[in-house]
């Protein structure tokens, strides 16, 4: 053993002493400027050696530093801000919001607050300014044009109506294509009730029971108040949603309402929002010929087209005579779709009661949205309850929830995609010479039936519709959820939460009007008009947990999750069907002499867990990972099971720098790759054989009747089937310069979905006509770009331009094999035209036919 000699060991002593003399421990609180309340997990870091500390639930750390060391506190949403020390050994040190900072915090999957730095997939946020200035009875709507890759459309079916959203394109051959929606963490039902009939949407979306209405019944996003929310961000790609496994195939739009108010006390806001919609007809008519067929105008009170301007040339002096012989002018009628719309107008007000402290807040607000559709007899109202509150009922236990309640009536939504009582369809088509007015004052004939206005008997005089059809949809809606948050360490807590999304539409009725003029003769179930009552009920529950640790040690950075789901969803459909009835113009199901009740469930469960982990280096280098796997009540056991990864990188090459450019303010790259799926491709009991029972009694061997049972439908059940799956890759670049005046966010993608359902025909001798197969696949590949500038900042006067721009091609690669110009039909249309996918060209290909022609060319 080495002894030190007397001399050394007095040198050591020495410097042991002088180190402890100047190393000491450092201890304090950190909290908000604003209000006082401490500020949980404050970075601490002692910049001359990168080591540090993390606020515990009360703001407080304790840290080992020397005199004239620099801490460096730095905190999500708030200015970072160095202090260097003096012989002191407490410190109470406040922080203040950075509103610009703010901006940099995204909410991610599972409800996860990150930085945007990083991540290593493209995501955007917009706050509750992009949705509540310039409003629209749909929240939802008012973010068309505003994110990049994202394109959303009204479909102009009144202020009830659909939004029809895509991200990234589509890439479902044959179902569905709709985003996940995602409310303070938990994904809420946002399914659409389409225009088509007997619930047959190629797309899942359920229609109403029946061919007398094709109106558009709404979908889940219109049960929000936009004055509720607080921000909105769009999960785009695979890799941002991948922790939502089998539902983020189309990305994910959350939501985060408002959970508590900005100062003590009760804070009382009065908002009241005024928006009128003039209806806009910029088609090129042309007045030279009237109404007529042939080149001859009208001249007899036997109805011609009505619906054809092929008549004779505009005269001054010439008459025609029309419906029940009315003589008339012969001459155009101009403005006719600003003369029958009227303006739309919708008005919403909203009260908010909130309050905010130093352990918690509330937000409660009560809203009422009245709007008027350009149709004259469509109006949607809406009346909300939101509350959201947050409480630390002590120093390592939280609480917080939201509970979200509505009422809706949408009276009267316009019927589209159809001829019989569709408004725009006989506008724009009436004859060019027919007066309005008339219509109006010749809409019924001497026995109260529609008059026979024109020979095409499906184009319903539009006055007529107004008067007899009716539409009405009463929704009550009730979702939310409750979590509790416990504090097990300064960097380490565990979540419970349960949230539900429950609505019912138990008064949903319509009519096709006795005395309509297709009915004669009247068409097979339409004897004297159409009466159909339904009450559809909806439940989603979602439970999850979920445990989280965040460390830093020196330079390297971990933070880890793990967490689990289990998803239970069940819908209930009621109908009923009536014709024929005894007491004209009396529509009930009673009053009807033949009634057909439907009955139908649907339940389904998954059950997931999921993890993440994520790697930091000197805060400028990050890797993610993640992974879900998720289990199928509706699969068979062999396919029940099916995992999702994904791994994702970001580098901050602006931190990298130990000097960056002056004109550089941020610049980060990254890259990611994932697998997610969808749920809604694989319905409930798509894998078992159901029987039905016939109506007639069919003699047995003793004479006596007996029920005769048969298999149901033409396609034979795959208990093979497994959901459709996306693998997406994805880069980006984002760059921040010239002091922020200038942004730049570029990304590029890739992806390739496969296991597409597409129908295989079978032999009929087996009973059935096709079977459903995992066979399909496509690809999309696309860029999109977002450009911030700010030309003007002066004072407090700065204007802001956003650019934004994307270009998406979706190209089917496979059906039920890979060769170039294979196609099946997704769609028809009565007259004429399909919507078919093709091998080898993009989704989607509209075909018509044409006439054969002989050499002649007839």
């Amino acid at each position: 053993m080495m002894k030190l000699t007397k001399p050394l060991s007095l040198l050591v002593a020495l410097l042991c002493c002088l180190i402890t003399a100047k190393a000491q421990q450092i201890t304090g609180k950190v909290t908000a400027t604003k209000d006082g309340t401490p500020l949980v997990a404050v970075n601490i870091t002692v910049k001359e050696t990168n080591t540090g500390a993390v606020s515990d639930v009360d703001g407080s750390f304790r840290l080992t530093a020397s005199p004239g060391n620099t801490l460096v506190f730095s905190y999500i949403g708030f200015k970072t801000i160095e202090l260097t020390l003096g012989n002191e050994t407490n410190l109470n040190v406040s922080l203040e919001e950075d509103a610009q900072s703010l901006d940099e915090v995204v909410v991610t999957a599972l409800g996860i607050r990150k930085e945007s730095k990083k991540l290593g997939y493209a995501t955007t946020s917009v706050g509750a300014d992009a949705v509540t200035i310039n409003r629209t009875p749909n929240f939802i709507n008012s973010l068309a044009g505003k994110i990049a890759g994202v394109n959303i459309s009204g479909l102009g079916t009144g202020p009830g109506g659909t939004s029809k959203i895509r991200i990234r394109g589509q890439s479902s051959i044959s179902g569905q294509n709709n985003p996940l929606i995602v409310v303070n963490g938990i994904p809420i039902d946002n399914t659409n009730f389409g225009t088509n009939p007997n619930n047959a949407g190629a797309d899942n979306s359920i229609g109403v029971r029946g061919g007398g209405v094709t109106s558009d019944g709404g979908d889940g996003l219109s049960s929000i108040n936009p004055d509720d929310i607080e921000n909105i961000t769009v999960l785009k790609g695979a890799a941002a949603a991948a922790l939502y496994g089998s539902r983020a195939k189309d990305g994910v739009i959350m939501v985060t309402t408002k959970t508590r108010g900005d100062s003590q006390g009760i804070g009382v806001t009065y908002n009241i929002n005024y928006t009128n919609e003039t209806p806009l007809d910029f088609t090129d008519y042309q007045y030279e010929y009237g109404q007529g067929e042939n080149g001859v105008r009208p001249t007899t009170p036997n109805p011609t087209s009505g619906q054809w301007s092929f008549g004779e040339k505009f005269q001054p002096g010439m008459t025609q005579v029309l419906f029940d012989g009315v003589t008339l002018p012969y001459e155009p009628q101009r403005n006719r779709i600003r003369d029958f719309y009227r303006n739309g107008q919708n008005t919403t007000n909203t009260i908010t009661f909130s309050s905010g402290g130093a352990k918690g807040g509330f937000n409660l607000s009560l809203a009422n949205l009245s709007s008027l559709g350009i149709t004259p007899n469509n109006r949607y109202d809406r009346r909300t309850i939101n509350l959201g509150f947050s409480y630390d009922l002590s120093t390592k236990l939280s609480v917080s929830g939201n509970i979200n309640y509505s009422n809706e009536y949408n009276k009267n939504p316009p019927n589209i995609a159809n001829q019989d009582n569709s408004i725009p369809t006989t506008l724009y088509n009436l004859a060019n010479s027919m007066p309005l007015y008339l219509m109006d004052e010749k809409k019924y004939d001497a026995n109260g039936n529609e008059f026979v206005y024109s020979r095409f008997r499906n184009r319903t005089n539009p006055y007529f519709t107004l008067a007899e059809q009716f539409n009405n949809i009463y929704r009550d809606r009730i979702f939310g959820n409750i979590s509790l948050k416990y504090n097990i360490l300064p960097w380490l807590f565990v979540q419970g939460r349960v949230g539900q999304d429950y609505w019912s539409r138990d008064q949903d009725y319509n009519n096709f009007p006795t005395g309509h003029a297709s009915l004669a003769p009247a068409p097979a179930g339409f004897v004297n008009g159409q009466f159909t009552q339904e009450s559809r009920r909806f439940r989603e529950l979602n439970a999850d947990i979920l445990i989280s640790a965040t460390r830093e040690f020196g330079v390297f950075g971990v933070d880890l999750t793990a967490g689990g789901n289990q998803m239970y969803r069940r819908s209930d459909l009621n109908s009923a069907q009536a014709t024929d009835f005894v007491v004209r113009d009396l529509y009930t199901i009673q009053n009807g002499r033949v009634k057909d009740p439907f009955y139908s469930l649907s339940e389904r469960a998954v059950n997931s867990l999921y993890g993440s982990a994520e790697f930091s280096f000197k805060r400028f280098l990050y890797l993610n990972g993640t992974v879900r796997n998720d289990w199928f009540s509706t699969l068979s056991a062999d396919n029940r099971s099916i995992l999702y990864p994904s791994v994702s990188a970001s580098f901050v090459f602006s931190d990298a720098f130990q000097t960056p450019p002056s004109w550089l303010n941020f610049g980060k790259l990254r890259v990611a790759y994932a697998e997610v799926g969808s749920d809604t491709d694989v319905p409930p009991y798509s894998d078992v054989l159901f029987y039905g029972i016939n109506a007639n009694l069919f003699p047995n061997v003793t004479g006596a009747g007996q029920p005769v049972g048969f298999s149901s439908g033409n396609t034979v059940p795959n208990k093979s089937l497994r959901p459709m799956r996306t693998a997406e890759t994805e880069v980006g670049i984002e760059l921040k310069m010239f002091n922020n005046r200038l942004g730049i966010d570029f990304s590029a993608y890739r992806k390739i979905t496969t296991d597409q359902i597409v129908s295989a025909q079978i032999s009929d001798a087996s009973g059935f006509i096709n079977t459903l197969i995992n066979s399909g696949e496509s690809r999309n590949q696309g860029v999109e770009a977002l450009i911030n500038i700010v030309p003007i900042k002066s004072g407090k006067f700065q204007w802001d331009f956003t650019f934004n721009g994307s270009y998406n091609v979706t190209k089917v690669l496979k059906l039920l094999t890979d060769v170039e110009g294979e196609r099946i039909t997704v769609g028809t249309h009565v007259f004429n035209g399909e919507l078919r996918q093709v091998v080898g060209q993009e989704m989607g290909q509209i075909y018509g036919f044409g006439y054969r022609r002989d050499a002649q060319g007839r």
